[in-house]
């Protein structure tokens, strides 16, 4: 038909007064001319858009059928869209769906509403938005027409991402009407015989759970009080005496394909409302209406293959915290446990799919009863299972975040232990702690950022500095009274704590910053940038489109062969055909693009102690562990503790790192293992850390409690006595680190032979391991438990002058006499006797200021003797350095300036100044060389120092360098080879036993 007999036609229309002409007018045009895309076009080109409007306005019902099934067409095109708005076609198709009870006029009305809202949302509702909110509700709710129903929940799904079309439609009870209409068609009429057998499966040892009608109550409060016994009464809640599968078979597939199409609709509008926000009055309502989500839940099965769309639409859900309750009460924690844990399953799980279900299981795990369904269906191994083989750092957080809500649930505690909870955490934290690649490391110093901006309260931090009574859960159920607010005496949610609230309202958070509870750590992959809970473009595939119902897809191929809702009937001659129905729906096709997507979580602010990300999952979930009363073995190993050690060297000891270790090593259980393991070796290196000293010595402290009870000193004692050489080390350092009390350490070290073994390992030579350990150990017990001290001035060259020898320079401008230094010519020849061979230097000075200075020198040089006959003295003993340095003190003293020292590496010149000061009794010069030789003690000199000490019997300076031999903090490495050059030496015997009598004798002090 071309333009002209169509603007024929509209002509007639408009001037014609005739009814029935009117309308054969505007079926030809529906039949003939607006068919087709084509069609539509030339329509609106011909100006019949405006004409079509005027008609809504006429009280004809066929000239409203008709005008409202051409503009339903018309408005498949985008610009006949803008020309009808414009023609304000807006106010009489909210007048026909508010007044006209017509089931056909309705049914087109909302299809011209659905295609005017698909791109022109806002524009259509600024003005009447309540009204047609309303009108289509009322129509949902009253009309029995199946197509009708259909159009308006059409409508709604293009309304709906309007935020005041979505107020009005809850306030209208659309949600509630929805949910009727879907329970509606899924219902079975008769209750199913399978499901009454289910009911009488015998799971508790033959005892149905429940009240039944022949029974007595007192009969009733037995059976209860013994599954009380059997579940643990701190997970115990009326829920779980429904013992009892998920209500399978209530529900069923429609078999009529207009059923179907409708359910598909409303699933379609699901989707979409699932993305918003809901207020907590429409979902109040919506249970105290009797409304389940269970005809939803039917659909998640390992058979179904629309499980993907029913997932999405309960796990959008269960991101709005008012819709918990009806999410539990449809199971749906249950539906998505048994698909996880489902194995050989035709259709395999995809990446989408299980996503779903873990997000499902963690919104609905901090009630009680649901954790409890959770366990029971076996999902808490399926989830550990993952965490140990998942490559994603999205899903791994998402799965901490819920196993922390089982913290309080011992029974699910013990259960995760057994399935290697601890090992898996362990691997997760030490892949946190070591790994290079950039997520691990954002992470790892954000913890550590935030480690160090954490102030404790004072209790805690008295408590954890004391490191001896068990860390205390302050959140927990049984650490006060006042924590849960119970709300039935025998309800299990009393048993979460208030701070573990995640169903707490945001206006109550007291941070200022958001927080998702589920992942905070998902924001930073680069795969999934919307989060775990955001679809990746896969899922498009498994959306619904307009015309195919996921539901549909369902049935077999023979249902898909009847007649389509969306063909148009034949085009028929107006004068025979003009009462006959006419189709609508073909030009109705839309594009997958359209249907809803998965939105990122709605972040929550953070509540309590809550963990923000998965570094802070695994801190609190291993505390928890730490903190149950059965502790697995696996919290003693090597790898446990070591890891905790390293933690807390990264993010400092305020955290539950900390705790966690004190909780572990105060047990008496694990002490044997932390012999083995020479933990109480990396405790003490804690120690020469600045930011972990006290730390470090507080867990020592928690580890001295264990070792002096009753039950460590047998440990301690049995590996002493034990065959195995490397127990008998490990035993030996651990007494030395941990030991306080001298009298038990004096018999460990005595007769538990400790200390040989202490020596022999450091003196054997080896560079292993224990020679390590074994000098730390014996440096941290003389200092820390017997007091070893020694004075060290490092600031000593600040304080006095160096000395700088020249001996081209005279000491004194008047020499008089001399000194003649006997410098022997075989170095190996230590008599005194005088050698023709021996070398001789001769170092000038004054008489007078010798005689002055010390009363020996002035008998020496004015008495008969022959030095005073010769004038000179004659040396043996020390060398040309030292003499000019002891010298140089004798002038520096007549001079009153404060005496010098030289570089450290003459030490042995002091020694020789020394020497002389004492035996020509200069005691203010003695006095300050003795001190010069503490000051000047290193690793290299000391031993010098020790066998001088011997030779001239100074019993001071020997006691002085035993002591730095103890006490001394020198490097590891350094200590090691200092012990094995004494032990070498000439005095190696005389030195072992004064090591050994120094250690007894504090001992026994």
């Amino acid at each position: 038909m071309n333009k002209e007999l169509v603007e024929n036609i509209l002509t007639v229309l408009k001037t014609s007064t005739d009814r029935s002409v009117v309308i054969k007018g505007l079926i030809k045009l529906r039949t003939d001319v607006v068919k087709n895309h084509d069609g539509i076009v030339l329509f609106r080109l011909a100006g019949g858009v405006a004409p079509m409007v005027r008609f809504l306005n006429k009280p004809h019902e066929k000239i409203l059928e008709v005008a409202l099934s051409i503009l339903g067409n018309c408005c498949t095109d985008e610009e006949s869209c803008k020309e009808a708005l414009q023609c304000k076609v807006v106010f009489p198709l909210t007048t026909i769906l508010k007044s006209i009870p017509n089931p056909i006029i309705q049914c087109r009305a909302c299809r011209l509403l659905g295609n005017l809202a698909k791109g022109y949302a806002d524009q259509l509702l600024a003005a009447h938005c309540p009204a047609i909110a309303q009108s289509v509700c009322q129509i949902i709710t009253e009309t029995s027409d199946v197509n009708t129903r259909l159009m308006a929940f059409r409508a709604c799904r293009f309304l709906l991402p309007n935020q005041l079309f979505v107020h009005h439609f809850l306030a209208s009870n659309g949600l509630i009407m929805m949910i009727r209409i879907l329970t509606a068609i899924m219902k079975k009429n008769v209750a199913s015989i399978e499901q009454e057998e289910l009911l009488k499966q015998n799971q508790f040892g033959g005892r149905t759970v429940g009240l039944k009608n022949s029974q007595h109550r007192e009969k009733y409060f037995e059976e209860v009080a013994r599954n009380l016994e059997g579940v643990r009464s701190d997970i115990f809640d009326h829920e779980m005496l429904k013992n009892q599968p998920r209500a399978m078979g209530e529900y069923a597939m429609p078999e009529e394909r207009v059923a179907l199409d409708l359910a598909g609709e409303i699933f379609k509008c699901l989707l979409v409302l699932a993305e918003l926000p809901i207020s907590s009055a429409a979902w109040n309502a919506l249970s105290t209406s009797g409304c389940t989500f269970a005809p939803i839940t039917f659909f998640i099965t390992k058979e179904n293959s629309q499980r993907n769309v029913a997932l999405k639409i309960i796990s959008n859900f269960s991101k709005q915290l008012d819709a918990f309750h009806i999410l539990s009460s449809a199971d749906a924690v249950v539906a998505a446990c048994e698909l996880l844990v489902a194995e050989n399953m035709e259709m395999p799980l995809t990446e989408s799919e299980k996503r779903h279900c873990i997000h499902i299981i963690c919104m609905l795990s901090p009630d009680a009863c649901n954790r409890s369904k959770i366990r029971r269906s076996g999902a808490l191994r399926k989830l550990i299972a993952m965490i140990r083989d998942s490559q994603s750092n999205t899903e791994k957080s998402q799965i901490l975040y819920l196993l922390n809500n089982f913290q309080y649930d011992n029974m699910s505690m013990d259960l995760m232990l057994r399935q290697g909870l601890v090992p898996v955490i362990i691997d997760e934290l030490n892949t946190f702690l070591t790994s290079d690649d950039e997520y691990h490391k954002k992470k790892r110093e954000e913890k550590r950022l935030n480690s160090k901006k954490r102030k404790l309260p004072k209790e805690a931090f008295e408590e954890m500095r004391s490191k001896v009574i068990k860390v205390q859960d302050f959140e927990s159920p049984s650490s006060s009274p006042s924590s849960y607010t119970p709300s039935s005496p025998c309800s299990s949610r009393c048993m979460s704590p208030v701070g573990n609230n995640t169903f707490k309202l945001e206006g109550e958070g007291s941070d200022d910053e958001t927080y998702s509870p589920v992942c905070s750590d998902e924001e930073d992959e680069e795969e999934t940038p919307a989060g775990i809970h955001a679809d990746v473009s896969k899922d498009n595939d498994a959306t619904l489109n307009e015309n195919t119902s996921p539901i549909a897809n369902t049935q077999d191929a023979n249902n898909r062969c009847t007649a389509d809702n969306s063909e148009i009937m034949r085009l028929l001659d107006i004068a025979c055909q003009s009462n006959e129905t006419i189709e609508d729906n073909m030009l109705d096709k839309e594009d997958d693009d359209e249907q809803s997507q998965d939105v990122p979580y709605q972040k929550l602010p953070q509540l309590g102690n809550m963990p923000r990300g998965t570094l802070d999952h695994l801190e609190n979930l291993l505390f928890r562990v730490t903190l149950l009363v059965n502790k697995r073995s696996e919290l003693g190993e090597a790898k446990t503790m070591n890891t905790l050690i390293k933690a807390i060297n990264v993010f400092g000891a305020y955290n539950n790192f900390a705790s966690s270790l004190t909780n572990i090593l105060q047990e008496s259980q694990f002490f044997a293992q932390v012999i083995r393991s020479g933990i109480a070796h990396k405790l003490y290196q804690m120690t020469k850390t600045i930011m972990l000293i006290a730390e470090g010595f507080s867990f020592l402290v928690t580890l001295t409690c264990v070792g002096e009870s009753n039950y460590g000193k047998a440990e301690l004692a049995r590996f002493l006595r034990s065959d195995d050489v490397d127990a008998q080390k490990r035993a030996a350092i651990t007494v030395a680190y941990i030991i306080k009390s001298k009298r038990l350490l004096y018999q460990f070290l005595s007769d538990g032979k400790a200390l040989h073994f202490l020596l022999q390992t450091i003196l054997a030579g080896k560079s292993d391991d224990f020679t390590v350990e074994a000098v730390d150990a014996l440096t941290a017990m003389s200092r820390y438990t017997l007091d070893f001290t020694i004075t060290f001035v490092h600031d000593y060259t600040q304080i006095y002058e160096k000395f700088i020898d020249n001996e081209n320079k005279p000491l004194h401008e008047n020499c008089d006499m001399c000194f003649v230094v006997h410098i022997k010519s075989n170095a190996d020849d230590q008599s005194l006797s005088p050698n023709a061979d021996d070398d001789e230097q001769i170092v000038h000075f004054n008489k007078d200021l010798l005689c002055s200075t010390s009363e020996v020198f002035n008998t020496m040089l004015n008495s008969d003797f022959r030095e005073r006959n010769e004038g000179e003295i004659h040396l043996r003993t020390c060398s040309v350095l030292g003499l000019r340095y002891f010298l140089n003190l004798i002038v520096r003293r007549s001079n009153n300036l404060k005496y010098n020292i030289p570089h450290v590496h003459n030490y042995q010149a002091v020694l020789e100044a020394f020497e002389m000061a004492r035996v020509y009794i200069i005691s203010e010069m003695e006095e300050f060389l003795y001190k010069m030789l503490i000051f000047l003690m290193n690793e290299t000199n000391c031993l010098s120092a020790f066998e001088w000490s011997l030779r001239n019997y100074h019993a001071e300076l020997t006691e002085t360098v035993i002591n730095y031999y103890l006490c001394s903090n020198l490097k590891t490495q350094d200590k090691v080879k200092l012990f094995n050059e004494a032990n070498s030496s000439t005095f190696s015997a005389e030195w072992s036993q004064m090591i050994i009598d120094a250690i007894y004798t504090r001992c026994q002090s």
